[in-house]
């Protein structure tokens, strides 16, 4: 393409981080590098807002909407947590026996979709998926709070259950087993990192001459293409 730019490999990963940041609550842990008396505006909004709404996803950065191809080959998604870069992509925890994982066993191919709204910004990721290592998954589950830990082994996420007090009546019994001992992670749960194939980012503009840029990897390097918003 007459307009493909090439790019240094950690181009895009840098430029998500910037805007991840720029979407924490905290000011202390932004890093961005636009106008001061902006930034200063964004993450008060977003510090006020946060408080009178703690149960928003709209104040959670680190929420994302992943994507995978269904077992009757019909597109599925939800939301997840995501964790972090790790391994080359963007990494997240779930139970392998769920809906997702089962999945991604099938097809490795997913999309994982962040949206911001202070200030509006969305990044597009599409790769494919590995595993991460059961060391990783224990340090993860290890940082998780113990009613977290409850929650997620009493049963396998996606199953079918009776209702809600089934769920509490299978955490009181796992609480009493493991009374004043960890929960062990349970080998059905761990993690994924979705590797980069393409990432898109989107910027919405007060004029609607939104910004938007898709890079693509090929044979190991990146090219940045502009697009029409």
């Amino acid at each position: 393409m007459l307009n493909d730019k090439a790019v240094a490999a950690e181009e895009p990963f840098n430029k998500f981080l910037v805007w991840y940041s720029g979407a924490q609550t905290d000011r202390r842990r932004q890093t961005y590098k636009g106008n001061l008396l902006v930034s200063s505006v964004f993450g008060l909004v977003r510090k006020v807002m946060s408080a009178i709404f703690p149960w928003a996803n709209l104040f959670r950065p680190d929420v994302a909407t992943l994507a995978t191809i269904g077992l009757n080959g019909q597109p599925s998604a939800r939301s997840v947590l995501f964790t972090g870069i790790t391994e080359g992509g963007f990494a997240f925890y779930t139970d392998y026996d769920s809906d997702k994982g089962k999945e991604l066993d099938l097809n490795l191919s997913a999309v994982m979709l962040f949206y911001w709204a202070v200030p509006p910004r969305q990044v597009r990721i599409d790769g494919k998926v590995h595993k991460l290592s059961r060391e990783d998954a224990g340090r993860y589950w290890e940082s998780r709070s113990r009613a977290n830990q409850l929650a997620a082994a009493a049963v396998i996420q996606s199953s079918i259950i009776s209702g809600r007090e089934e769920h509490l009546e299978k955490v009181r019994q796992l609480e009493q087993l493991y009374r004043g001992k960890p929960i062990p992670c349970p080998d059905s749960w761990g993690g994924y990192s979705l590797v980069p194939e393409k990432i898109e980012f989107w910027e919405g503009k007060i004029d609607w001459l939104h910004d938007r840029e898709r890079y693509l990897l090929n044979d190991g390097n990146w090219t940045k293409i502009k697009l029409a918003p």
